[in-house]
């Protein structure tokens, strides 16, 4: 869907170490809260159910890891990638929860913001400056901007075409994801990563769910 440009960083040496960098970046529990709370035309759904459909399902946690060593030039710019992938994500979910006010776009929304916090602190620890906007919708990345643009436009339409938004997202997340992994040798941003994809996975489930028992299945 897009295309990665960014001008090339020099390798930087992170001296310190830091503990506890990417522990507290994904949440790891259901909130039986947020769990029981479903949509009025969900209200048959048992907890269990509900934590699915609802997109309070548990993330998995991050376990504590050391933010040492270096990172090259491919490795940071795929961590400022993905810091802005991620606030994307989040920056749709909260406009469409604005909107809709369906639970998943709310709960999914906060998560998304762990996995941008977490990326956050890996590039704390590497010394990598963050350059990126505090802006809804607005990225560094000109495409992702307009990606923003374009995910709007078609969650405007009705709450069906939102929920394939989100669809959409994680299905991009999972697979740019994916990408990193396969050249990333620093193993704290293994850790992440692999970690953030596992999320992805389970708000690709949530959102699948809201869409089957529409009576749609997507993709």
């Amino acid at each position: 869907m897009k295309t990665k440009t960014f001008v090339s960083t020099l390798a930087i040496v992170a001296a310190m170490t830091i503990l506890g960098a990417c522990s507290d970046g994904v949440t790891g529990a259901v909130d039986p809260a947020n769990a029981a709370a479903v949509s009025p035309d969900l209200k048959s759904a048992t907890v269990p159910e509900a934590a699915i459909l609802t997109g309070a399902i548990a993330d998995v946690p991050i376990t504590a890891c050391v933010v040492t060593g270096t990172v090259n030039e491919a490795e940071t710019a795929g961590l400022l990638f993905m810091r802005e992938e991620e606030k994307l994500a989040r920056d749709v979910y909260a406009y469409l929860y604005a909107k809709y006010k369906l639970p998943v776009f709310l709960n999914i929304s906060k998560s998304e913001n762990a996995h941008v916090s977490a990326i956050l602190r890996l590039m704390t620890g590497f010394g990598i400056a963050d350059n990126s906007s505090n802006t809804a919708g607005v990225y560094v990345n000109p495409q992702l901007t307009d990606l923003y643009k374009q995910l709007i436009t078609m969650g405007n339409l009705s709450v069906n075409d939102a929920l394939k938004v989100g669809v959409l997202i994680e299905q991009t997340d999972i697979t740019d994801l994916q990408k990193e992994l396969l050249s990333v040798q620093n193993s704290a941003i293994k850790t992440v990563y692999t970690n953030l994809m596992a999320g992805s996975n389970a708000h690709l489930k949530a959102f699948t769910w809201n869409l089957k028992i529409r009576g749609i299945i997507y993709p």
